[in-house]
């Protein structure tokens, strides 16, 4: 009676040191749910993705409630907010606002390149932490040419289902790392369970490789359909993953670029390179057409 009155105690402990943060987030202007923004702790990896009606939930420690907290999505503007004043709070994002360039079409294009096309997966590139990774293509061409599409491989373990986005990241001529989306439109995919690659074509939005080159960015989402278990037969526990597993492949052209970037509690960070012959790299690639 004793222990079950001592297990009892620390449980409730447990319980009250744990909360659920929650909230809404919306269009500053049109009222809209802000679908898939993320959610992160800057000083730590806790973070969550807003759901379809705008709406988040996230189990913390009642001690980030004191801790800053970095709201982010595409064509909103960026803010950082303290934990407790978003808790059980509507958010307010405000648009960002966009010039609009001048695009000039061919009527013919009868050139394709294909950039570090994926010859063979490897492994797994687990990224549960980390909210985006961006993959670096130089521009080493002559003259102009657009995006056709995009091919994205996943690992053949843990293949289940998803939804994910791909975005296209301008380059910081300073630091090098991804600095604004060039392509405003959202583009969230789904994948279906056992399907090992998605192919997105983009003709439709003309979209030019800048001269300095771009950044494809493979973001998760941190959503409840994204979410499965894996169970650990070693200590019998279980594991709380969100799909999809992006793949990582071997690239011996890719040596040069040297630039591998994840988003990570509000920031950008290159992922150091091997010092050997080849690279693991994520297992993306790009067609260009003139």
């Amino acid at each position: 009676m004793k222990k079950i009155l001592v297990l009892f105690f620390v449980c409730a402990q447990i319980s009250a040191q744990t909360i659920t943060l929650k909230g809404n987030i919306l269009d500053k202007e049109n009222k809209e749910p802000v679908v898939y923004a993320n959610v992160s702790f800057i000083k730590s990896n806790k973070g969550i993705s807003s759901k379809e009606d705008g709406s988040f939930e996230l189990e913390i420690k009642k001690e980030l409630l004191k801790d800053k907290v970095h709201v982010s999505c595409l064509n909103y503007k960026d803010t950082v907010v303290l934990a407790k004043d978003i808790q059980n709070k509507t958010l307010y994002l405000s648009p960002k606002l966009y010039k609009l360039n001048e695009v000039v079409v061919s009527k013919e294009r009868n050139k394709k390149v294909v950039l570090d096309k994926v010859k063979k997966r490897v492994s797994p590139f687990h990224t549960n932490n980390i909210r985006m990774v961006g993959k670096y293509f130089p521009n080493k061409l002559d003259g102009v040419f657009y995006l056709e599409n995009v091919k994205i491989f996943f690992s053949k373990r843990n293949s289940h289902k998803a939804k994910f986005r791909i975005r296209f990241f301008s380059v910081d001529e300073n630091t090098g790392k991804p600095k604004e989306d060039i392509l405003k439109e959202n583009i969230s995919i789904s994948k279906d369970k056992g399907q090992n690659s998605v192919e997105l074509n983009l003709d439709k939005y003309y979209l030019e490789l800048p001269e300095n080159g771009l950044f494809v960015v493979f973001e998760k989402l941190l959503i409840p359909y994204n979410l499965y278990v894996w169970d650990t037969f070693k200590n019998k526990e279980k594991q709380y993953y969100y799909a999809p597993v992006i793949g990582l492949t071997k690239s011996k052209e890719y040596k040069e670029t040297n630039r591998i970037c994840y988003f990570s509690k509000g920031n950008w960070y290159k992922i150091p390179m091997p010092e050997n012959d080849f690279s693991n790299v994520p297992a993306i690639s790009v067609t260009l057409t003139n």
